[in-house]
């Protein structure tokens, strides 16, 4: 009598067999997605902790973009010291510096005018004794203003001529060459901006002289170099070694890109808008250049077959940095370092004692160390090489970069470890990096370049004061000479 009417079953409004199976192949499809999202996203936490994690030790970055480290109180670095049993001012040993006397110009005597202890007029009293302070001072700098006539004589045959006016009287008026040369030093070595650059002369030498006339007389400078950097070209195209380096610079919005060809005698800087192989052979040195290359390893160099190549050893040291942060890779990346580290010590060595290369045998032991090193970096990856997506074949973004540093190491052998085969070739690319640190101060003091005129000009006073600085000459000197003489150039056969 309880049974309802109804008489269907309670397992009707259950979902068939089909509708669960559909359920399921959507819950893995989702599943496989989210699994694929947090994959990617795992792999983007990893790329920006180790962007963060980059300072100048493990990259390419500068010291200057290090974070800083907590500045100590003063009673805190007088506690270290007194730990490291340092005492306070000059440490014994270390030289000292101070102002030494000189030959005056002229001597102001002071003679006391009356007794400090009975008041007594001093007058015509012996004297017993002196004692002498010295002052250095500079003139007050004020412009020299100096009319040039050139007189115009009649000859007895009715003829008239004129006079012949020096090199500097250019004009009616006009700026001479020794604010010439400090306009160019300001600008090209100390990096004041033109605006800054005119409020100094004006307010130190009295010399009101606008923007304009400042970026003509750079243009100027810069026209007047075309000698030396011939010069220069030649003496790299001959030096047995040569440093190539290449950064980025800004010319009003658009990239620009610097390059250097260095040596510790020369140094060249031009600017391009390519980075890669069109630049480096537009600049012309390196296209017949037989030497010995020493660079980052950019690929574009290995365009030159004619040269033989070695990489820098600072900017390996560094990646295999980056990489060891990774604990899996640390033994291997630490072995390498001292690898290459090994290779420097016997390369100045060898170097030191005047020996043409490393002794064979030596050689042969760091090689050896050098290749079982890498056997064991490709031991601990997985086979590759990874999949060419990012996102795909389980590699994670330090196993990538394991890889590929790997790689390239064991690809590059020969040119990594050129050291030991010529004593001359120096461990790092030092000698490049430091012909561009300038133009990077350059960017930060002055901003970004106007023109494509005004970055060739700078680039181009730059290669003149570095290489007369590496020669020993006075920066201030050659530019007066430019101005007066004509160029100074760089000793043959030198580079």
């Amino acid at each position: 009598m309880g049974i309802p009417p109804d008489d269907r079953s309670p397992y009707d409004d259950e979902p068939s067999y089909q509708e669960l199976a559909e359920r399921v192949a959507a819950l893995q499809l989702l599943t496989e997605q989210l699994s694929a999202e947090n994959e990617s996203l795992r792999d983007l936490v990893a790329r920006l902790e180790a962007e963060l994690g980059r300072h100048s030790e493990n990259s390419s970055k500068p010291p200057s973009q290090d974070p800083m480290a907590p500045r100590q109180s003063r009673a805190e670095r007088r506690a270290a010291g007194r730990t490291a049993g340092r005492r306070q001012g000059k440490q014994p040993g270390a030289p000292g510096a101070h102002l030494a006397r000189r030959v005056p110009h002229e001597a102001i005597m002071h003679p006391p005018v009356c007794c400090g202890g009975c008041g007594a007029d001093l007058t015509g009293a012996d004297v017993v004794g002196e004692v002498r302070r010295q002052v250095l001072e500079i003139p007050r700098i004020a412009v020299l203003v100096t009319d040039h006539i050139a007189e115009r004589r009649r000859c007895s045959c009715g003829h008239e001529t004129t006079g012949v006016f020096p090199a500097e009287a250019r004009a009616p008026v006009c700026w001479g060459p020794e604010v010439r040369a400090l306009a160019v030093y300001l600008m090209d070595r100390q990096h004041l901006p033109l605006e800054r650059t005119a409020e100094l002369l004006a307010e130190l030498l009295g010399a009101k002289v606008s923007t304009g006339w400042l970026s003509s007389v750079q243009a100027e400078a810069a026209g007047r170099l075309g000698p030396f950097i011939t010069a220069v070209k030649v003496g790299l195209a001959e030096a047995p070694v040569v440093h190539a380096d290449e950064t980025g610079t800004r010319v009003g919005t658009t990239k620009r890109w610097v390059h250097t060809l260095a040596t510790n005698l020369l140094t060249l800087l031009v600017v391009h808008p390519r980075r890669g192989v069109e630049a480096m052979e537009d600049i012309g040195v390196l296209a017949d250049y037989a030497g010995t290359i020493v660079h980052d390893g950019w690929a574009s160099y290995d365009v030159f077959t004619g040269a033989g190549h070695a990489q820098c050893g600072a900017h390996l040291i560094r990646h295999l940095h980056a990489v060891g942060e990774a604990p899996e890779f640390s033994p291997w990346t630490t072995e390498m370092i001292e690898v290459l580290l090994a290779a420097k010590a016997a390369n100045e060595q060898a170097a030191d004692a005047g020996l043409p290369r490393v002794r064979h045998r030596r050689a042969n032991a760091i090689s050896k160390r050098y290749h079982d090193t890498l056997d064991a970096a490709f031991a601990a990856l997985p086979d590759g090489p990874p999949p060419k997506r990012r996102h795909t074949g389980g590699w994670t973004t330090q196993q990538r970069q394991a890889w590929n540093l790997a790689t390239r190491l064991r690809t590059d052998a020969s040119d990594v470890l050129h050291l030991l085969r010529d004593s001359a070739v120096p461990f790092d690319n030092n000698t490049g990096e430091r012909a561009l640190r300038m133009v990077k101060l350059h960017d930060k003091i002055s901003g970004s370049f106007r023109s494509d005129d005004g970055a060739r000009a700078f680039a181009t006073i730059r290669s003149y004061l570095q290489t007369a600085a590496l020669q020993g000459q006075n920066r201030l000197a050659v530019l007066r000479q430019l101005f007066v003489e004509g160029p100074w150039l760089p000793q043959a056969g030198i580079g």
